[in-house]
């Protein structure tokens, strides 16, 4: 079968020169399709910094917000613009706060440079409700604590000294008017003996937005350690005269308390307690009236230890 002239000539039109041909074909798609997505648009979201101007600290006046390092933009145009302001990002927003007094904060789209072609469809958050307070300074106490053991048979007498005894501390009037005290860090008498110890101790952290002002931040401490002390009690005990021949104290006897080391208390026996009222001598040796009546102190002397006595005066008769 013999085909047409006209077929045989459009044979060889389509198959001279055809992988020049094939090639200007694919080229030619591909820049149909480079230019179709140079029309299409899409949206994206941006992370777009926020960047806070403050009122100085001589204006005593606090922002309570908590404000976002940078807030969502999400905008929308040709993938080749979105794209390119993906990679090279937005400038970071500006807010002018100095004032001290501002209660709402617009994130105004209008200060967003873009591209002609990109229009902006959110911001996130679009607003921020702002809370200021008033800065104070206060001053308030530093209360030290204890912590450990001092060695075998002493003991922490007393309570520990700070010094300063206060500290100013300053901030948002909301978190100053409720703080009681300013705690130190605890004093380790851990293997101390008998003393008066001293260091310099740390104060614990402010609460947040909270400073310690002066030279408070490490207050000295005292500490006194005693050897610990037994008490023992020895009642009706004779009283002994002395100054006076015959005389007898009414009421002749009394009640002794021991309070010294644990060592000698315990080895006290009754009748080394021996309570004594003495007589002043008269005056230029003058013997005393043969009847007559003296008020007189009674002591108890033993080493190392302090002695009560009930009662602590009584009347010398003779």
């Amino acid at each position: 079968m013999t085909l047409p002239r006209w077929v045989l000539g459009l044979w060889v039109i389509v198959t001279q020169n055809l992988g020049l041909k094939l090639l200007s074909l694919v080229f030619s798609l591909g820049l149909f399709g480079f230019l179709h997505a140079q029309e299409e648009r899409q949206q994206r979201t941006i992370p777009v910094g926020v960047v806070l101007r403050l009122p100085p600290e001589s204006s005593e006046r606090e922002l309570m917000t908590a404000i976002p390092a940078s807030v969502h933009v999400t905008v929308r145009g040709p993938t080749r613009a979105i794209d390119e302001l993906y990679r090279a990002g937005l400038p970071p927003i500006e807010v002018d706060l100095r004032g001290g007094n501002r209660g709402v904060l617009n994130f105004d789209p209008k200060g967003l440079r873009v591209p002609r072609d990109v229009d902006i469809a959110i911001i996130d958050p679009p607003t921020i409700a702002l809370e200021w307070q008033n800065v104070i300074t206060r001053r308030i106490p530093l209360q030290a604590s204890i912590t450990g053991k001092p060695a075998e048979g002493y003991v922490v007498r007393g309570e520990p000294e700070v010094e300063p005894t206060h500290a100013n501390v300053r901030g948002p009037a909301s978190l100053v008017e409720v703080m009681q005290f300013l705690r130190l860090a605890a004093f380790d008498v851990s293997g101390l003996t008998e003393g008066a110890h001293r260091r310099r101790i740390a104060t614990d952290p402010t609460p947040n937005r909270v400073s310690l002002l002066g030279p408070s931040q490490n207050p000295l401490v005292s500490v006194a350690i005693a050897r610990r002390l037994s008490e023992v009690k020895f009642a009706n005990r004779p009283i002994e005269v002395v100054g006076i021949a015959g005389g007898q104290a009414s009421p002749r006897s009394v009640d002794v308390t021991v309070v010294g080391p644990p060592e000698i208390v315990r080895a006290l026996r009754a009748e080394q307690v021996v309570p004594r009222v003495e007589l002043p001598p008269r005056p230029n040796g003058e013997r005393p009236e043969k009847h007559g009546a003296l008020p007189g102190r009674v002591t108890v002397d033993i080493a190392s230890a302090e002695c009560e006595v009930q009662p602590p005066t009584v009347t010398v008769r003779w």
